[in-house]
């Protein structure tokens, strides 16, 4: 039965940021130090400057810049894994196998949809519909696997639709439908390869976001210009390959592990929210009205979705302590 297969999967949850997932560890953690934390929210903050590294490029080309930015990450996570695996690096790469390199090629599809909708949006929409991708994953392990969505997830899609609608809708919205449309293939991709890790529980993250970048270059190289680059641009893209997208997962792989994984997705609520305001500050980018009530809508709605779980269980918990009660407690896993 699916129901009953489910139990025994590896629990991969989406992110509302560029780490795209986080894998729950065996056993995982209860809580996480305050040095974890810190890691945990600088890792958040490297990613939320996404779309400000866009933003800075002087002749911005979509293509070219996924193309530079993919060389320069990819080589950076080829050298973390090196460090990280020495001689067996090469065979770290090549133990994810297929469903290692669909992974990839999920966070290829979001790491390039961030970059082209950013040149058709305004950075705030382009983010709240990236953070989407919590809910996208629900729908698809339900879609895919069978798993069963939780009446709070529904009611989360639900507020998450109705923000995402006002953002758009606005007056003030910044965003053509094209970007719109371009901005959805991130959480798509990312509630897949969400499905795509909790039917393999051996996936190593690093192999698999090295497999996406060199595909993102490969994608993107027939239609940059990588010849065509000032060299303040590279400069730019350069720190946005290594310093915005390899050390903040770097940091983040690290970090991620040793903390409760609703913990790991409540911080990474930080990028989509800090995004959008790093522009404003910055560049000007002032993000609209309906951009900041509907995204308001959109954070409140996964900050509450991601604690609710908790808070549910602590409650029957509680419940179970009673006298008389332990006898009929069991834990079920939200």
């Amino acid at each position: 039965m699916q129901g009953q297969d489910s139990e025994n999967r590896p629990r991969a949850t989406a992110l509302p940021s560029e780490a795209a997932f986080a894998v729950v560890g065996d056993p995982e953690p209860t809580s996480m130090s305050a040095r974890t934390a810190m890691l945990l929210v600088a890792a958040a903050l490297i990613f939320s400057t996404g779309a400000l590294f866009v933003r800075e490029v002087d002749h911005p080309h979509p293509w070219t810049s996924v193309f530079w930015r993919s060389i320069f990450a990819s080589a950076s996570l080829a050298l973390l894994i090196v460090l990280r695996e020495r001689s067996n690096a090469l065979r770290a790469v090549e133990r994810v196998g297929m469903p290692g390199l669909k992974v990839g090629a999920a966070f290829s599809a979001a790491s390039i949809a961030l970059v082209v909708a950013l040149a058709h949006a305004s950075s705030a929409v382009v983010l709240v519909i990236f953070a989407l991708g919590p809910l996208a994953a629900a729908l698809m392990a339900w879609a895919m696997l069978g798993e069963r969505v939780h009446n709070h997830t529904w009611v989360a899609i639900g507020a998450t639709v109705g923000g995402v609608v006002f953002m758009v809708s606005g007056s003030g919205a910044n965003a053509s439908i094209l970007g719109v449309a371009i901005a959805f293939v991130m959480p798509i991709s990312v509630g897949f390869g969400t499905v795509i890790i909790r039917k393999h529980s051996t996936i190593a993250m690093l192999p698999a976001m090295l497999l996406g970048a060199v595909i993102s270059a490969l994608v993107a190289a027939p239609f940059a210009h990588p010849l065509q680059v000032t060299r303040h641009d590279l400069v730019v893209l350069g720190l946005f390959g290594f310093a915005q997208l390899a050390v903040g997962l770097a940091i983040f792989s690290f970090a991620a592990p040793r903390a409760p994984v609703a913990d790991v997705a409540l911080i990474s609520i930080l990028e989509p929210i800090m995004g959008p305001i790093w522009v404003w500050i910055f560049v000007s980018e002032y993000p609209g009205m309906s951009a900041l009530v509907g995204g308001s809508v959109v954070f409140v709605a996964l900050a509450a979705h991601t604690i609710y779980p908790r808070l549910e269980v602590s409650r029957v918990g509680m419940r179970s302590s009673r006298p008389g009660d332990a006898a009929h407690f069991e834990l079920v896993d939200e």
